[in-house]
């Protein structure tokens, strides 16, 4: 389950409306529902908030805000290096 303090990461790293990047990423990973469909914005709004619970969705999320965070990091070492 997905805390508020892990919400304020997920927010932080991925924006206002993280679905839009997390639904696309899971559909790469070939991570779906129990009917086989991709996630709706409403059930990923759901897990991030902890009110449903899906270890696979919010595995999937935490590897997704990593490597978004190594990203950001990566360019602000860059901007270091040419400033």
């Amino acid at each position: 389950m997905i805390l508020s303090a892990e919400k304020e990461t997920i927010l932080k790293y991925l924006g206002k409306h993280p679905s839009r990047k997390i639904i696309p990423h899971l559909k790469h990973k070939k991570v779906f529902n129990a009917k086989g469909n991709s996630f709706s914005p409403k059930s990923i709004q759901d897990i991030i908030n902890g009110v449903t619970e899906n270890i696979n969705v919010e595995t999937e999320i935490i590897h997704l805000v990593a490597t978004e965070k190594e990203k950001i990091q990566n360019l602000e070492n860059l901007k270091k290096q040419v400033l």
